[in-house]
């Protein structure tokens, strides 16, 4: 493999484990405000732990340009981007902080309308101009969404490198101009290892069996309702 992606899946993971702690506190859960903290500085290394992943791949920096001027297209992702500076050089935290100047309308929301939910003061989404309280729970799910998706679309368009599986095709080493031999003498095996195995795909798959599958699917799964396909379940790597 021309790299690691473990370090990407490993900070996924963390950040999913705050945003679960994050959903399962109550209103008055004073440690809600620590496990916000803690997302919003592990989900914005997500992305730094991408681009030091996937550095000197071919292709990756045209390919990540253009996904991080999406995500800064996003108000809700250039907003958490700012809490996560805040959180770590100034030591603030604006869970549930809720200005003077909007303490009325947190407090109609409250009683009027029962809303008992966590709240955070950002910049109105559909306006240049002022300030609105929204759902800090369903942010911080919005936010996590948006990174999974850059993650899932970066696997996908370079599951050849990042996926083991996807690593260990026929396809892949025909395109790299390599053989079955390569690819045992990669992994350490004699070349006569399966080389009499017929047909020759069936050599692949034996490769493959030993490699594990995407282990960051249940992630792309639970919140973007996709999956990275295994290409002994697709017969995909033929193409």
């Amino acid at each position: 493999m021309a790299c690691s992606f473990g370090v990407v899946e490993n900070k996924l993971y963390e950040a999913e484990f705050f945003l679960e702690k994050i959903q399962a506190c109550n209103k008055n859960d004073f440690e809600v405000r620590y496990y916000f903290s803690a997302f919003v500085s592990a989900s914005r290394s997500v992305t730094f732990a991408l681009q030091a992943s996937m550095k000197g791949i071919d292709g990756f920096d045209t390919w990540y340009s253009i996904a991080r001027e999406k995500l800064n297209l996003d108000p809700l992702a250039r907003y958490f981007v700012e809490i996560r500076n805040i959180v770590v050089h100034k030591g603030e935290n604006p869970y549930n902080e809720v200005p003077l100047e909007y303490l009325k309308l947190y407090l109609a929301a409250q009683i009027l309308h029962h809303d008992q939910s966590d709240v955070l003061l950002v910049p109105n989404m559909g306006d240049n101009n002022g300030c609105e309280l929204i759902n800090a729970k369903q942010a911080c799910i919005n936010y996590f969404k948006s990174i999974i998706l850059i993650i899932f679309d970066c696997y996908d368009k370079f599951k050849y490198i990042v996926d083991p599986k996807w690593y260990f095709t026929e396809s892949n080493f025909n395109r790299n101009g390599k053989s079955l031999d390569d690819a045992l003498d990669e992994l350490g095996f004699p070349r006569d290892w399966i080389s009499h195995i017929t047909p020759e795909k069936e050599a692949w798959k034996i490769l493959r069996s030993r490699e594990q599958s995407c282990i960051i699917n249940p992630i792309f799964y639970k919140y973007l309702d996709v999956v990275i396909d295994d290409p002994d379940d697709s017969e995909m790597e033929n193409y």
